[in-house]
This record gives structure tokens, sequence and C-alpha cells, in this order.
């Protein structure tokens, strides 16, 4: 018997249990994750069901997959599935969230891990699995055409973030230090610029920034295997996300990295209907930024000194958000 964990609109827990197969309530949500996994040569993992699966029976699909447990959290679900359907186990260090998309009756957080593995390691559940097989992604959008993979709408988003080569993997402690020197070395210019003494995160000590740490989540920003900088989100409420900061270093700015992570955030957290941020009203460039993202201000502003003022924003979403498979 299988037993999930029920959530309302907002991905909070209901506190109560559900036994799959019985019918699910209007409003009640669960969790599922997608495994995708690729190698060093940009290889995709994938598998094939079984003929009697009741689901696209004798289709390949990503390389694991199912729904998230009582007492679970999504990350350990993706590391049980596929160690269940395929005998390995995954680095979450190494995982990323690509996206989350809210159905009808669930969440699914569909993950890309990187990682090599040898087809001879894998250990097939044959209840669940017929075959495995690393192939690229123009294979497997052949595979697409011809029938022979599950044609799920949101491949070419998956597509799309592994070509972009921008990672957005979950901070630990262990990322304090450099992280902070980051955000130090990001900042420095416009605490020079403005000589703000109030706000400027320079001057926030490490250990106030290891307490931010556990407060919402930091995303270090990777391109091409290249630690680029920072972001840091946490729930303001239930509907309402706050995009605390965002550190990009200087080699990496100019080149849309902010815009995209801004986006890849949207549809990572498609429970929330609305985004705020706070920025400095005399950066022209980065209001340009946001108000081409959609965000409108709200007439909230706080004079800091004769040359800084900061103004907030906000953004009532929906457009990034990923339609149910």
């Amino acid at each position: 018997m299988e037993v999930w964990d029920t959530f309302n609109h907002y991905r909070e827990k209901t506190g109560k249990t559900h036994i799959r197969g019985e019918e699910m309530e209007e409003g009640v949500f669960h969790e599922v994750v997608h495994v995708w996994i690729m190698n060093d040569e940009g290889q995709l993992l994938i598998q094939k069901r079984q003929a009697w699966k009741t689901g696209w029976p004798n289709m390949w699909d990503c390389a694991a997959a199912g729904s998230v447990l009582t007492g679970e959290t999504s990350e350990m679900a993706a590391v049980r599935e596929t160690k269940e359907e395929l005998g390995i186990d995954i680095n979450m260090e190494q995982a990323e969230v690509l996206f989350t998309v809210k159905f009808l009756r669930g969440f699914d957080d569909n993950y890309l891990i990187k990682q090599n593995v040898e087809k001879e390691d894998l250990k097939l559940q044959y209840e669940e699995v017929a075959d495995a097989k690393w192939a690229t992604i123009q294979e497997i959008k052949e595979m697409v055409k011809l029938g022979e993979f599950i044609a799920y709408h949101i491949l070419d988003n998956v597509f799309d973030i592994i070509a972009s080569k921008i990672s957005l993997r979950k901070a630990t402690i262990e990322d304090a230090q450099v992280l902070y020197e980051i955000q130090k070395q990001v900042f420095l210019p416009l605490y020079k610029k403005y000589e703000d003494h109030q706000t400027t995160p320079v001057l926030q000590t490490f250990e106030r920034f290891q307490e931010r740490l556990h407060q919402g989540i930091f995303y270090k920003i990777i391109v091409e295997d290249e630690l680029a900088g920072s972001v840091h989100v946490y729930k303001k409420s239930s509907q309402t996300m706050r995009l605390h900061m965002i550190n990009i270093l200087e080699s990496f700015q100019g080149k849309g990295l902010a815009q995209q992570v801004m986006t890849r955030l949207e549809m990572i957290y498609p429970e929330v209907t609305s985004w705020e941020l706070d920025t400095i009203l005399q950066e022209e460039k980065n209001c340009y930024l946001y108000e081409k993202m959609g965000y409108v201000r709200t007439g909230e502003q706080k004079k800091i000194n004769d040359n800084m003022t900061i103004i907030s924003y906000e953004k009532h979403i929906g457009l990034s958000q990923l339609q149910p498979l």
C-alpha cells in the first residue's frame, strides 16, 4: 500500500495522508518526481516501461519517476525511485530542480542529475523496467516522433535548460564562505557609490549570512560548471515568494543571466501567485530589467540617504508556470 502526504494549493502540508488508488478530493495535492540523469557526453539515461504497465506500456521514459511517500522529501523520493527502478545511487549534490509542474492533483518536481553511470551497473526493477540505455537529446526527439518515447510537452523545457548550461543548485552550509565573499564582492561597488551604511550586504556579518542560509533557499548559480553567483528566495506568505537578493559576479553580468535565473525560479515555484523584490531607484538598468520581467512598482519606497532610495516591486505571475503534463 502506497501512502502519500497531501498538500493544499500552495504546497503546504494538510496534515492528512492519502492512499494511492483511492479518489482524491478536489483541492488536495500530492508530490511526484521525475529524474533525468545526464552523463559527461550530454546523453540522458532513459528507461523502457514494461509491457504490462497501465500507463504508457512499452514506451521509453526518463531515468526514473514516482510519487513521494509519506514522511519523505521530494529529494528523498528521487533517490529512492532511482534506486528501486535502476539499482543505482544518485548524487543529489550534483542535482538541481529544473522546474516543477503543478497538475490537477499534485506537484511534479523534475530533477536533473549530472552523473556517469555504466550500463553494466544497472539493476532493473523487473516489475517496472524492461530496458535502459543512454540517448542523445536528438535521439530522444526522434523517438518521440516515432511514438517510442512519451511525448511530454515539457520535453522542450528540459532540453532548453540543459542547452543553456545554467544550473541552480541548492547551497549548503559548506558553501557559506564562498557565497559570503561573492555577496561582498558584488555589492562593494554599490556600497562605495551610494555610501549606504544601513542596508548594504557588504557590512553583513558572516554569522548573519549563515543565518540567512537557513531562511528560505539559497541557490548557487552555475554556468558551464563555473560558479557565477547566487540567489536567495523565501516565502513571504502562502501565495507570495520574495526574491531577496541576486548576486552575479561582474564577469557574468550583461549576458542576460539574471533574467534567465528569474524565469527559472518562477518555473520552480508554481504554487505561488506573486513575487516581490526591492531595488535601488537610481539603478536604472536593474529597474528596466525588473519591469521587462513583468514587475511593477508598488509605490512603497524608503530614502536611505540623499543619493539612494529603495523601491519595491511586485509581479503577479502565471506565464512562466508550466502546464500539466
